[in-house]
């Protein structure tokens, strides 16, 4: 929580003013134990796609008299005006049906970023769902931040997407590693249509073809784009586990078919005991498909598609606005299994219950109620995502914006988990209080006694909301740390115990949005104060010089 000046011998640019640590602390994160390697066998590969299409056609298509629709099987459709006596189709007319109706729809991609500022443009682009391994190969649990082995330290880890084929990509190196076809995405009503000679013939349910291209044994698991089977590309399809799993026990997002992937995230507060990790957001994927869910203020999900197959769970501790860091440069991140069942999860200690700490604290500072203060810096064109970085050590808890504009790591660092569940949550709004002080200011800090008395004043309101015996900073304080911002609010001298309890605190009823506001020129106490008693009507404001005086000495 501490703000040092630092005197820059820079261009105007950099008067971004600069609020600095004590020390910089060594990278803390482990590299999970996940393999990176891909499978050779991509059932969602055009390939894999056209050569599912052409075993189903072939072991389940009949034609259908007086050219009526009807499902064959339970799997296939078929309309046209053929009539008479069924037959059976050629795994060659099959492939040659498959061949005119699948095209990529997707492409498989694997992102290179170079740096920080690369890696911030994919975080910038909201629609794009990336993860940091491979989508071909299921990831067993694991905790941390994976990192692939072949990076260079310092340089982001690869980010793996599936994109639509028309997708605008970020400005950021890549690969194309397979053209895909993603059936439920393509789907018209469940159903995909395929042609022949430019007619169509049959529908097929997007839903079958999947399970029928990841789970048949046998098939070809790649091959040239005419559908060639090799024998070497047979898929092993052991690792994406398809069909029932568990129990069977009675569940209300299960229908035996159709499966919701959900569950419930809490962490146990020091203050409050079991609490939800309100606004993460919990992605089921299985291949090339993902799915979210977001956590409600009891720490319940579930996500917004239903898998037939069991899936894979993922989650970080990120939303587009912030993300919290484990040191590693990327968000913390959980790996779950693979099941066809709830994932919970409970934070009893450790780096992810600080991590949920804190990100419950920016959580709320972002997107719940804040009494109508500003926000924190955005995630857009001229901000980069915030990044607050959890480091599970002793240290001093700061703020340094040069990081957050020119990409050199977390712009805020929290140390010190050992404090608990409050402390922390009060010391993360601290800080992010700082980054909005400086969209106030235009960039440019502002004395420190200012700094840090607004940043120990929102800290006080924003806390109490969550833990309403707050009872704020203690009076044995730092140099510059003052509780000015509750005396200016309290309707008593002794509100909160916290404030200067004699005559000098005669100020009352100033509300937070208001001494928020007067910091927009109020870069000095002085001017701070003269703010607050030139642009507001207030019946004790002849007491201000009285009071800043007081915690000025």
């Amino acid at each position: 929580m501490m703000i040092r000046k630092l005197n820059l011998a820079l261009s105007v640019f950099f008067l971004l003013a600069i609020a600095g640590c004590k020390k910089e602390s060594p990278d803390i994160s482990g590299n999970p134990n996940v393999p990176s390697t891909t499978k050779k066998h991509n059932p969602y590969s055009v390939a894999s796609m056209r050569q599912a299409i052409a075993t189903l056609l072939v072991g389940d298509v009949q034609l259908s008299k007086a050219g009526k629709m009807a499902y064959v099987k339970g799997k296939m459709l078929m309309s046209g005006a053929g009539a008479g006596a069924s037959r059976q189709m050629s795994m060659d007319r099959g492939l040659a049906i498959a061949s005119q109706t699948i095209a990529a729809s997707h492409y498989y991609i694997k992102f290179m970023p170079r740096d920080q500022a690369d890696y911030d443009k994919l975080k910038a682009d909201s629609n794009l769902t990336i993860y940091p391994f491979p989508l071909d190969n299921p990831k067993q649990p694991y905790s941390g931040s994976y990192r692939d082995p072949g990076v260079p330290q310092g340089v982001p880890t690869y980010q793996y997407a599936a994109v639509p084929v028309a997708y605008r990509l970020p400005n950021v190196p890549y690969e194309k590693i397979e053209d895909l076809f993603l059936p439920v995405e393509q789907a018209s009503g469940g159903l995909i249509t395929l042609s022949e000679n430019n007619q169509s013939i049959y529908a097929i349910s997007a839903q079958t073809l999947s399970s029928e291209s990841e789970c048949s044994e046998g098939e070809t698991g790649g091959g040239d784009n005419d559908g060639t089977q090799h024998e070497d590309q047979m898929p092993t399809n052991d690792d994406w586990y398809c069909g029932p799993d568990g129990p069977g026990t009675v569940d209300p997002y299960d229908d035996g078919y159709n499966f919701r992937a959900h569950g419930r995230i809490t962490a146990h507060d020091n203050s409050l005991g079991t609490v939800g990790v309100e606004g993460l957001r919990v992605r089921a994927y299985r291949w090339f498909t993902t799915y979210n869910g977001f956590t409600d203020a009891n720490g319940y999900y579930a996500v917004d598609g239903t898998f037939t197959n069991p899936p894979n769970y993922w989650m970080d501790f990120e939303r587009y606005e912030f993300s919290v860091n484990d040191g590693s440069g990327g968000p913390r991140e959980i790996g779950g299994p693979q099941i066809r069942a709830a994932w919970d999860l409970h934070f009893t200690d450790g780096q992810d219950k600080f991590c949920s700490e804190i990100f419950r604290a920016a959580y709320h500072y972002y997107y719940k109620d804040i009494q109508g203060l500003n926000r924190p810096p955005e995630n857009g064109f001229w901000n980069t995502q915030m990044k607050l970085g959890a480091f599970y050590q002793s240290g001093t808890s700061n703020t340094l914006p040069i990081r957050h504009t020119f990409g050199l790591g977390e712009m805020i660092k929290i140390y010190n988990p050992e404090v608990g569940s409050r402390q922390v949550y009060a010391t993360t709004i601290h800080e992010l209080g700082h980054t909005v002080h400086l969209q106030l200011t235009g960039g440019i800090w502002a004395d420190n006694d200012v700094c840090e008395s607004w940043a120990r004043g929102v800290e006080f309101v924003l806390t109490r909301m969550q833990y309403p015996d707050y009872p704020g900073g203690s009076n044995n304080i730092p140099e510059g740390y003052t509780n000015v911002v509750v005396d200016l609010m309290d309707e008593n001298p002794t509100y909160g115990n916290r404030g200067y309890i004699d005559s000098r605190d005669m100020v009352i009823g100033y509300n937070i949005i208001q001494i928020q506001n007067a910091l927009y020129t109020g870069r000095s106490w002085n001017s701070w104060k003269e703010n607050l008693k030139n642009n507001y009507e207030n019946t004790t404001k002849q007491h201000l010089d009285a009071l800043f005086n007081a915690w000025a000495n």
